[in-house]
């Protein structure tokens, strides 16, 4: 009997919403592997990152012409190349974890959409100075061959990167898109696990892509939270010091943040492979949500064997409802109930926290 081939999930969230917590749980289960975290939290970024692959492809697939596919490739490679060769902690760093295994995956795919080309264009001018032996060979030029000068003395200077020509069409390039993501998941995976889990691999508003980018054993659970929770942590916890020293990531305002809020969140996609969960559903309806998780992946109960070990529902239940400590915390977040009730969780019972209970990671 042929091995069942090898399922990989993305598990993301809108920030701070609690993906976390759902690579926490799967961590849990001893047929699953969690891609690339042996030196702590990693996530996945090299399809969305800028002048990543989903930039790319639309580049190629929308608003193509032979000068652009140029920029947009060199350009993607210049990314690649930069986690490739750059340890930044919780991303990039594949040489170090891989050797030459990304950037000869990130070739071969380039290869397969694009003929390499001689020449140069205006996407490769790195600037422009005055040359005057570009001076006296365009008076030559002028003198004998009565070639019109239009500046006397201008020289470009180019860059040494390669120059591609690329025109895919659709059905090309997402062929190619997906051996090259089929490659990535190669490249991180632990043959032993039935299953690989990526951390915020793709971003929530970009889970209509699935199907165009991933082959069918892909699959993404996107992590939702109670709004009135992610403004207050995000205005008075997760950036304030001892915690942090940051900015806060979303505005501190209550009505900015509530206009905010509604342009972020993505509408729900009907997919087989898609699953939405609620953070605090995971906290508050622990055994029915993890049920819904495992019949999601198709796991069984028994290999739960460190249940309870990495999320802890009562613990996390300490990040929930915390609005409630401060009196102006609290008026904040009913003019956030009261504006987008969509958006937050209708709470089986009251939790009272405190500052000291709250913790930065969910």
């Amino acid at each position: 009997m042929s091995k069942k081939k090898q399922l990989n999930v993305a598990v993301t969230g809108y920030v701070g919403t609690g993906s976390s917590a759902v690579i926490d749980l799967l961590k849990e289960f001893d047929n699953i592997g969690i891609a690339t975290s042996s030196e702590g939290p990693y996530e996945h970024v090299p399809f969305y990152v800028d002048n990543g692959l989903f930039d790319l492809g639309n580049i190629l697939m929308n608003n193509n012409h032979p000068l652009r596919s140029d920029t947009a490739i060199s350009s993607f490679v210049e990314s690649m190349e930069w986690l490739n060769n750059n340890d930044f902690g919780w991303f990039g760093s594949y040489k170090k974890k891989y050797g030459d295994s990304f950037m000869n995956n990130t070739m071969k795919f380039i290869e397969s959409i694009s003929t390499e080309i001689t020449g140069t264009t205006y996407s490769h001018y790195k600037n422009v100075r005055f040359s005057v032996l570009k001076l006296f060979l365009q008076a030559g030029a002028k003198f004998f061959y009565k070639r019109p000068i239009y500046k006397w003395g201008r020289e470009y200077v180019y860059d040494k990167k390669k120059m591609y020509f690329s025109m895919p069409n659709q059905k090309e390039f997402l062929a190619a898109a997906k051996q090259y993501t089929n490659n990535y998941f190669k490249m991180c995976s632990d043959e032993e696990k039935e299953i690989m889990v990526y951390d915020h691999l793709i971003w929530p508003q970009q889970a209509e892509l699935i199907n165009d980018y991933f082959d069918k054993n892909f699959k993404v659970i996107i992590v939702t939270r109670d709004a009135r929770d992610l403004f207050n942590l995000n205005k008075n916890y997760w950036y304030a010091p001892p915690i942090s020293n940051g900015s806060p990531l979303f505005p501190t305002d209550v009505q900015d943040f509530i206009d905010y809020w509604k342009r972020n969140l993505s509408k729900k996609i009907e997919n087989e492979n898609i699953l939405y969960v609620n953070f605090e559903d995971l906290v508050y309806n622990y055994d029915s949500t993890v049920d819904t998780i495992m019949g999601f992946l198709e796991i069984n109960s028994n290999n739960h064997v460190n249940k309870r070990y990495y999320f802890k529902p009562e613990k996390s239940e300490k990040n929930t409802q915390t609005y409630y400590i401060d009196s102006k915390w609290y008026r904040e977040s009913e003019l956030i109930l009261s504006s987008i009730p969509e958006y937050t969780y209708n709470f089986p019972y009251r939790n009272d926290t405190s500052k000291k209970e709250m913790f930065d990671v969910i």
